[in-house]
């Protein structure tokens, strides 16, 4: 087979560079994410098949640390103190945060400023949130119990943050304050997408306020409530920040959950096996919750 001509062969060169182009140009955002992901993810998979305290030699134990998870009390009630801590954060957050939407997607006076001032604690930091409530909460010169008092209502003081009975719900409180102006913000824009056609059209045939609220604005606002719902149940499976600062998993682990269990059981107590071997029940659980907005949001399309 004859050679091909010189221009033909550079032709073909300048086609391979052009094909290689792209793949080079996202190597290094593939690196990272090798380097930093990947790698840990791989690694932290050997990890959890190992007994070991950082100091000692590792010890290869398989399973066990898996099967120690499905026997430890502990780790139940801390799985158990996190449902708890989802069910109760997303339904606060749902309601209060669509409640708000609906209000300010009136034409109010001010708006703008009361969009911006609701929004604001989703920007600050989460040490400074936890540290102003503690002090909120201080069974001594808190400004709550104090404000009580003040009012005549001493007897509805608690020791919001001692109390094992009410010390999760109190952290639920502090996420919700934090979180309701995000979502308050998707509903906002979902709502906002929704054709005035609609509501002209159920006023006209004699929908009061809250069967329009019902019959239009729920159906479509669903996509928007499945993505709100979502976000929230990984939120709450994942917080570590609020706890961790409060009451860093007290008093008697009340308000322990799963990421301050795995930071604890790895940082505080070396069981650095135990410890990845959790990290990857909690990332299953949050896998299966995001496969199922997946589905839903499927479903919804579908239906659509």
């Amino acid at each position: 087979m004859a050679p091909l001509p010189l221009s033909a062969q550079r032709k073909q060169q300048k086609q391979r560079r052009a094909s290689l182009a792209p793949y080079l140009w996202i190597l290094p955002a593939i690196l990272v994410y090798g380097i930093f992901k990947l790698g840990p993810l791989i690694g932290g998979i050997y990890l959890a098949l190992l007994r070991w305290d950082g100091i000692e030699e590792p010890r290869f134990i398989g399973l066990r640390n898996f099967d120690k998870i499905l026997n430890d009390k502990l780790t139940l009630m801390v799985l158990g103190n996190n449902v708890e801590y989802a069910v109760i954060t997303v339904v606060g957050k749902i309601v209060l945060s669509l409640f708000l939407a609906i209000m300010l997607n009136q034409a109010l006076r001010g708006r703008t400023f009361y969009r911006t001032g609701l929004f604001m604690p989703v920007v600050m930091s989460f040490v400074v949130i936890g540290i102003l409530w503690r002090w909120l909460f201080n069974t001594e010169f808190g400004l709550i119990n104090n404000l009580l008092e003040n009012l005549g209502l001493g007897f509805l003081a608690l020791d919001w943050l001692g109390d094992t009975n009410i010390a999760l719900k109190s952290l639920t409180l502090v996420d919700i304050w934090k979180w309701y102006g995000f979502h308050m913000v998707i509903f906002l824009a979902g709502l906002q997408s929704i054709p005035d056609e609609l509501y002209e059209a159920a006023r006209i045939d004699g929908a009061s306020v809250w069967q329009q609220f019902l019959h239009v604005t729920l159906p479509m606002l669903q996509p928007v409530m499945i993505v709100n719902v979502t976000i929230s149940v990984m939120g709450a499976f994942n917080v570590f920040d609020i706890p961790y600062v409060m009451t860093e998993g007290g008093p008697a682990n009340s308000t322990n959950v799963m990421a301050l269990h795995i930071f604890l059981r790895g940082f505080k107590f070396y069981r650095f096996g135990f410890s990845a071997a959790l990290s990857y029940v909690l990332l299953t659980i949050v896998t299966l919750v995001a496969a199922l907005q997946l589905w839903l949001m499927t479903r919804v399309d579908n239906t659509e």
